[in-house]
């Protein structure tokens, strides 16, 4: 960490230190009581990861700077809206998105505002948005360096901010797609399409986890996180579509705004929570068992590529070490199995850094 005394220490080294030792002790205990089974071990890197990260509160910041990000992009949407309003009509759009009550009459109050309005709410929210995505950018990143034990840095890259814009908007492409399933179909076709929705929500979060800091330039290494992220927003927009719609309708009377407020405040918690936990998650397999893309080019042919092409070695971070690789140079390098391996070992990681070193688990 740092010679400073405790005072004189940054609120983020504190936290992670804390975290660091108390998740320490408990995986300890847990050790010593279940033994050293990979599937025990793996669930306790995970847990000392997420520990030693300060999971809860890092999920919490993105979960709250998600909400700041998503506001003044409302402001963006509804100018845009009012910008078009004169090619839209409002009753046609409500019923082509498959929308109605309160939000068709928002939508309706949004395409019939004054040009000034529009053009304000155009430019305040591409502002907020530029500000807010920025914000957000620093703590992925973050969250990215905790989780993969790089030291910690804010630079923001601006790709970040793309795609968490290009996830936002997916989102609600998707939301409009399985509306018009679920009206012309029924909720039996809208329930299959969510399989669709998954890949597409994990690809995207895969997309954005690519730019962040991590300890290995292999994108395979994303995926166990990225299935996380993806599952957890479909499930969260198939509550919100298949079960919220009726009941959110009869308590919108007793409950008013404030229900909707602890929904939406509700949907930002998990997804961060899900993001951080993610990204333990990624770290804590590849560390433990290496990523899927070592177990496809340790295959009979297709191990023949990496040997051949030295891009495909260095963009799956595939060594002359590993099962299936040979040395460009000539022989074959011994086997380490692809297991027990620390991202240090793979040098340094996409981000320019080396790792700490340190196992931990």
């Amino acid at each position: 960490m740092t010679d400073q005394a405790p005072e004189e220490a940054s609120a983020v080294e504190r936290l992670v230190a804390h975290g660091r030792a108390a998740g320490q002790r408990r995986v300890d205990e847990l050790r010593e009581r279940y033994g050293n089974r990979p599937l025990v071990d793996l669930g306790l890197r995970i847990y000392q990861r997420d520990r030693e990260a300060a999971g809860g509160v890092v999920g919490a910041a993105v979960a709250f700077r998600l909400f700041l990000f998503f506001v003044p992009l409302l402001l963006v949407v509804v100018g845009l809206a009012g910008l078009l309003a004169s090619w839209i009509d409002a009753d046609q759009l409500n019923q082509q998105i498959s929308v109605g009550g309160g939000l068709a009459a928002q939508i309706n109050t949004a395409l019939s505002q004054q040009e000034t309005s529009q053009w304000s709410a155009l430019i305040i929210g591409l502002v907020g948005v530029a500000l807010t995505g920025r914000s957000l950018s620093k703590v992925l990143s973050v969250a990215s360096c905790l989780n993969w034990r790089l030291p910690v840095r804010t630079r923001a890259p601006i790709r970040v901010i793309g795609g968490v814009i290009g996830v936002v908007v997916g989102i609600g492409l998707v939301s409009t797609i399985v509306n018009r399933l679920r009206d012309d179909f029924g909720i039996a076709a809208a329930g299959v399409s969510y399989l669709a929705v998954f890949a597409v929500y994990g690809l995207a979060w895969m997309v954005v986890s690519w730019v962040l800091p991590r300890a290995t330039s292999d994108p395979g290494a994303l995926l166990p996180g990225s299935a996380l992220v993806g599952g957890t927003i479909t499930g969260m927009q198939a509550v919100s579509q298949l079960y919220l719609p009726d009941r959110m309708g009869r308590a919108s009377q007793l409950y008013g705004a404030i229900g909707a407020t602890i929904v939406t405040l509700g949907w930002f918690f998990f997804a961060g929570r899900a993001i951080v936990l993610g990204m333990a998650i990624n770290a804590a397999i590849y560390e433990r068992f290496g990523s899927i893309s070592q177990v496809v080019f340790a295959l009979p042919v297709v191990r023949i590529l990496p040997r051949r092409s030295a891009w495909i070695r260095q963009f799956f971070d595939l060594s002359p070490g590993q099962e299936g690789v040979e040395d460009p140079e000539g022989g074959h390098a011994d086997d380490d199995g692809g297991a027990g391996r620390s991202a240090a070992v793979h040098g340094q990681g996409s981000d320019g850094h080396r790792p700490d070193g340190s196992d931990g688990a």
